[in-house]
């Protein structure tokens, strides 16, 4: 374990926490936590991981702008029911399921990745994820259970402990923001 990982780990922590309270400032720290990842990630092998930080870091970006009106206490209003949801829930799953396929593909015969189709499917789940919380589908917290229970067990592997922990942690936040953001009214059921 080092200090970037440490680093890296509590941006994640602040990160979630932020998410869960639905504050855009969430966006600022998560896209300097996965700037920090990147260089873990990739030293580890683990180039799925390296390109799913970056596409946080673009997501970082997208959420800042997409989430810029905000109160005085830095928190987002909820948007109102979008009729488009059913439509973008399914072209994002089916986005995201060719996505991992291909990535797994890559990963498997192009890398020396020790762990090739885990690697692409949290990548994948993350990404979907990702997408549907600058959407505020509350079901991204589902996608995030998942993906993040099955890193826990992909950076263990790895011996990245401070991430596992991380991770760890993730699974039960996810859980709660599920739980507290069912408070809000949101785009999708």
């Amino acid at each position: 374990m080092n200090y970037a990982e440490i680093l890296g780990a509590f941006g994640g922590f602040l990160y979630v926490i932020l998410e869960i309270k639905q504050n855009r400032y969430m966006w600022i720290v998560g896209g300097i936590s996965a700037l920090v990842y990147m260089t873990i990630f990739y030293n580890s092998s683990l180039f799925a991981s390296v390109g799913l930080q970056g596409y946080y870091v673009i997501a970082s970006i997208y959420g800042w702008f997409k989430w810029n009106s905000v109160d005085s206490d830095g928190n987002v209003p909820t948007p109102s029911v979008n009729p488009l949801a059913g439509k973008k829930v399914f072209l994002s799953v089916a986005a995201a399921t060719v996505g991992f396929l291909i990535l797994w593909h890559i990963l498997s015969n192009y890398t020396d990745n020790p762990m090739p189709f885990t690697d692409a499917l949290i990548a994948s789940l993350s990404m979907l994820a990702t997408y549907w919380v600058t959407n505020k589908f509350i079901q991204h917290w589902f996608l995030w259970i998942a993906a993040d229970i099955l890193a826990v067990w992909m950076y263990l592997s790895q011996d990245l402990y401070a991430t596992v922990i991380l991770y760890f942690i993730y699974i039960f936040a996810a859980v709660a923001g599920w739980l507290h953001w069912r408070k809000f009214p949101r785009v999708l059921n």
